[in-house]
């Protein structure tokens, strides 16, 4: 029973990444970590996390451009291992307040139209992978950054998510191989892994299919509805 509990979170879950291309933890973390302790919960999810990303990516891989975003998906590997550095050197309660302030503001000024055009400089995708890669990496809040930066910059839905899964891609095979180093992967492990990943690939499928049906105007309403949601969560756990 415990491990279709497990299976049926990580489908709703993965089913939300597979529509708007970000956004499964905040279903998956906080309702697993009632089955799973946070230090084996963290180190599966990364694999569950490349396993989608491989997953999504290769049924977006016709609009993957990869040569368009060299900076941000470089710096956010590079913000991503600093933040991971930093996570346990000191406290970033006060940074963590800071930040999802900041992404749920800008998240409402873009749902009333308010809002900058990214033209998608060099510098500001250094600034954006910079900061999605270190929220990543320190605080669990990767997502929103990015997707603020993408929506600025006007990509459409498709292109939209398969940037997204790219960049993920890439920040979860950095983990992966973290935790690989740190010989944090069991064998007991196996029977919850392969629960989340049947969970994970069968929800993706679903999402991906109902993103299709959405217009390009509720797709990115649901997107900054997330971003907000996400905000609150990681204001909320900093205290």
């Amino acid at each position: 029973m415990e491990y279709l509990i497990i299976l049926m979170i990580m489908f709703v879950a993965a089913c939300l990444q597979g529509i708007s291309g970000f956004g499964s933890g905040l279903i998956a973390v906080p309702l697993l970590v009632l089955w799973l302790p946070l230090s084996t919960l963290t180190p599966l999810l990364s694999v569950v996390n490349l396993a989608m990303a491989l997953y999504l990516g290769w049924l977006l891989r016709h609009a993957i451009a990869w040569r368009q975003w060299p900076w941000l998906l470089g710096c956010g590997v590079l913000g991503s291992l600093a933040g991971q550095y930093l996570l346990a050197a000191i406290n970033l309660q006060l940074l963590q307040q800071i930040m999802a302030g900041g992404v749920i503001l800008v998240a409402l000024l873009f749902w009333f139209n308010l809002r900058w055009q990214s033209n998608g400089a060099p510098w500001q995708q250094i600034l954006a992978g910079t900061i999605g890669g270190f929220s990543n990496g320190a605080l669990t809040l990767g997502g929103p950054p990015v997707v603020l930066f993408l929506t600025s910059y006007g990509l459409a839905r498709v292109s939209f998510r398969a940037t997204l899964t790219l960049f993920f891609l890439l920040l979860a095979l950095t983990n992966v191989i973290g935790f690989s180093w740190q010989q944090r992967y069991q064998l007991e492990q196996w029977p919850i892994l392969l629960c989340l990943l049947a969970g994970a690939i069968s929800g993706s499928w679903l999402g991906h299919r109902i993103s299709s049906r959405l217009s390009e105007s509720l797709f990115r309403k649901l997107s900054l509805v997330i971003v907000m949601i996400a905000g609150v969560v990681a204001f909320w756990g900093a205290f």
